[in-house]
């Protein structure tokens, strides 16, 4: 370990890169505990001060990877590739914007933990508890939910144990690692399309380079509120499909409802009551988000015609009656 530390620890002007192989071995060492708690943390330090490379960020994934049990499925999701450190200054939208999207036709995957740092934010799967669902203990829970209900959530011990064991320490440095990016594209469903969005533009470079890298073949990623798949409520949000640029407009949409921090009990009555089409102020950032799904999925390139999928799935009934069966089919764990 020591090498990779005389490498990435030199400082800012000496400072180099590992290669994707070293990236790999030094990662091993971490998480075979063969490297101490002190070169762990020298280690994520050194990487936080000078960013890590795509290809020491292909090499951690690398390994990750082959700890991974991927949760097998013909179906092909749309990977929802979010950070896992959750939100902590808007409303969590996504819980309704899923069902709403899965209404409309389209496949989702989630995966993902709790309070990871640097937010220690609040997350979407834990709105989805308070608004009535469990999350699921069992990998093949998760498959069954994906086929009956159109979206399945993994949580990160299910299907990466060796990643989930780093948390604890993770949450002593109490700062952001490359697991942050990493973890996210680790593509556990192991399908060709994934949504992901970021807080500084130069990461949809790399976000997309790390996709392709995984075998992801249809790349949506936007500079977004919060880093989430959220557009931003009160300006436009231009969103990367490959290789074309689609400008999302927030029409009509109140971004006071929006930007303010809600508990997770409020934020899941929010999210419940826009299912049950109850609610005005918040219904039209679901439906632009989940418009945003439909096309990242690849049922349309077109954001007028997404959003005309979205509201009938929300005025039929049929994004409450999919939350309804989520929760049912989650509940008999």
């Amino acid at each position: 370990m020591i090498e990779f530390l005389k490498k990435v620890g030199a400082g800012k002007k000496r400072f180099k890169d590992l290669t994707r192989e070293e990236a790999y071995n030094a990662e091993k060492m971490i998480i075979e505990g063969k490297a101490t708690e002190l070169q762990t943390g020298a280690f994520w330090s050194a990487q936080r001060i000078k960013y890590a490379s795509v290809e020491e960020l292909k090499g951690f994934l690398d390994l990750h990877r082959e700890y991974t049990t991927f949760i097998d499925t013909d179906l092909k999701p749309l990977d929802i590739a979010i950070n896992y450190d959750g939100k902590d200054r808007s409303v969590h939208i996504l819980p309704a914007s899923i069902f709403i999207s899965a209404g409309a036709g389209i496949y989702l995957s989630g995966h993902g933990a709790e309070n990871v740092p640097s937010k220690y934010g609040i997350t979407y799967h834990q709105i989805l508890e308070k608004m009535g669902a469990k999350t699921p203990k069992k990998i093949d829970t998760v498959k069954k939910l994906l086929e009956k209900t159109g979206f399945g959530f993994a949580h990160q011990r299910l299907f990466a144990q060796k990643l989930f064991n780093l948390l604890p320490k993770r949450r002593e440095f109490g700062l952001r690692t490359y697991h942050n990016t990493m973890e996210r594209l680790l593509n556990p469903f192991n399908t060709d399309k994934v949504i992901t969005g970021v807080s500084h533009p130069p990461y949809i470079q790399k976000y997309t380079e790390l996709a392709e890298h995984v075998g992801i073949e249809r790349i949506t990623v936007f500079k977004s509120l919060e880093g989430g798949v959220e557009p931003f409520p009160n300006h436009e949000t231009i969103v990367h499909l490959n290789e074309k640029e689609i400008t999302i407009i927030p029409e009509g949409i109140k971004k006071e409802f929006i930007l303010r921090k809600v508990s997770p009990e409020e934020n899941g009555r929010i999210c419940l009551s826009i299912l049950k089409n109850e609610d005005k102020d918040h219904t039209p950032f679901a439906i632009l988000t989940a418009s945003i799904l439909i096309m990242a999925y690849g049922l349309t390139d077109d954001i007028d015609q997404a959003k005309q999928m979205a509201e009938e799935s929300l005025k039929s009934g049929k994004a409450h009656e999919r939350f309804k069966k989520y929760c049912e089919i989650s509940m008999e764990e």
